[in-house]
């Protein structure tokens, strides 16, 4: 009767996968430690953050510092992390030292994404580009309009939304007020979107959708006041935004 391999205790070398993952694991694991350890290593995490904080300040875009919140943390935790990096120069323990340059590299490339994220969505302030035609003072009685413009050059930064404030005040600052009896319609006139008319009291905001790659926009204003009132009309903020 013949016998089956093995029944005598014989042994087979037979390869295991997770021997070979084992062993190229640890052959990474310990380029990346001396890759960390050398110490020309610990200054490209530092040089890394302070390229992409350069390169951020010549592509600085206009817009409120709100919308900066994000990329200012990521930038400011990159810096941080890299700069003790560089103070550790006789590290006991290679992982600290990793894990340094691990936040610094991640936090750079997040603030990157994210100052980038701004720079194709962001909140863009426009407010002094407004040009303003008509005559004022404006009354309810000679049906006079404004008309708010904003060209080309001013909508270089392409949003589909415009947020518009308008402030209103007494023409004559001596006399009896009139600002609790006053509103103003706005009406979209040109940018390539259909037609949207709203109503705003004294320093209200409107919101605007404009059409896709609008070239130029044009806003009426029609002002409605009390008889015998008459009132300067001007924009506080114009802000171009992704609604």
């Amino acid at each position: 009767m013949s016998e089956r391999p093995g029944e005598r205790g014989d042994i087979y070398n037979i390869p295991r996968a997770d021997g070979d993952h084992s062993i190229a694991a640890n052959a990474i694991r310990n380029v990346i430690i001396r890759w960390v350890m050398h110490p020309s290593a610990r200054w490209l995490p530092l040089l890394l953050a302070c390229a992409a904080l350069v390169i951020a300040g010549t592509q600085w875009p206009d817009g409120p510092a709100h919308q900066y919140v994000l990329w200012g943390t990521l930038a400011g935790l990159s810096l941080i992390s890299a700069a003790a990096r560089v103070l550790n120069r006789k590290p006991r323990d290679a992982r600290v030292v990793g894990v340094l340059s691990l936040v610094s590299v991640l936090t750079t490339v997040g603030g990157w994404l994210a100052f980038q994220n701004v720079l194709t969505h962001g909140e863009v302030d426009v407010t002094g580009r407004v040009r303003m035609e008509g005559t004022q003072p404006l009354d309810d009685v000679a049906h006079r309009t404004l008309t708010l413009r904003l060209d080309a050059s001013a909508l270089a930064e392409q949003r589909n939304a415009l947020r518009l404030t308008l402030g209103i005040t007494d023409h004559d600052p001596a006399g009896p007020t009139c600002l609790p009896d006053t509103r103003a319609t706005l009406f979209l006139l040109a940018s390539g979107a259909a037609a949207q008319v709203t109503d705003v009291p004294p320093g209200g905001t409107a919101e605007f959708t404009l059409g896709e790659g609008a070239g130029t926009v044009r806003i009426g204003v029609r002002l409605h006041t009390a008889r015998g009132c008459r009132m300067d009309v001007h924009v506080t903020g114009a802000v171009l935004h992704d609604g």
